[in-house]
């Protein structure tokens, strides 16, 4: 008998989910649309909590594997559920779980669904799904700061026991000097957003910056974009 507090994602873990693409075009795409179609059940309250667990649970791995492309399959099929999918990877980023590298498992198959193989895989439904991961993480792509990793102590301790009465002048310098470098804004998610650009078409991109600038995108769902909620 099945326990009634089995998950969905439960059952995934033993899964051909989590193993490399087959090798024949034909199979790997029928396998990706039966797991896209089997996350498309799930959609419900729960399902951001469970898709980040999943996400969460598997990377970082250097693995190229099933998942990376289902993952960005299911945004393209479900761009609603975009924000869902995107940022928890987002989340993995800015805490330092992931480290981003448009090579790697991922974030590749992301950047590859922003390039159709073939013009007629252009339609209103991709445009929609590339320029919700692309809102999702500008609106994510605030500044970190971090320290910089600076020890005046360390630095004046190892000078050994030669203390002189000038200790206290040099120590109000050393952090003074750390205050000023103490906090160095950074925008982690700028090579991703990058990326996307730069392999999107040209009409992706003025969509993109359109949107950036307030201005309608000509593939806005019911007459404007409108940012992710972050509710």
């Amino acid at each position: 008998m099945v326990s009634t507090s089995e998950r969905w994602i439960d059952h995934l873990q033993f899964s051909s989910l989590f193993w490399p693409s087959p090798q024949d075009a034909q199979q790997r795409q029928v396998q990706i649309t039966a797991y896209v179609d089997y996350f498309g059940q799930f959609t419900s309250e729960r399902f951001p909590e469970d898709i980040a667990e999943l996400i969460r649970s598997h990377y970082p791995s250097k693995e190229k594997c099933l998942l990376d492309d289902v993952l960005a399959i299911f945004v393209l099929h479900h761009p609603e559920h975009g924000h869902a999918v995107v940022h928890p990877i987002i989340s993995c980023i800015i805490d330092g779980t992931l480290v981003y590298d448009k090579n790697s498992p991922l974030f590749s198959s992301f950047i590859s669904l922003v390039c159709p193989s073939s013009e007629n895989e252009y339609s209103e439904q991709w445009a929609l799904a590339c320029g919700e991961i692309l809102r999702v993480l500008t609106h994510y792509n605030r500044p970190i700061y971090k320290v910089e990793s600076q020890n005046c102590e360390a630095e004046r301790s190892s000078s050994g026991s030669h203390a002189t009465t000038s200790n206290s002048s040099e120590r109000e310098a050393c952090y003074s000097s750390l205050q000023q470098h103490e906090k160095k804004p950074i925008r982690p998610l700028s090579p991703w957003i990058a990326d996307i650009l730069l392999a999107a078409p040209l009409g992706i991109r003025s969509d993109y910056f359109r949107w950036c600038g307030g201005v309608m995108g000509k593939y806005a769902a019911g007459g404007e974009l409108k940012p992710p909620t972050t509710g």
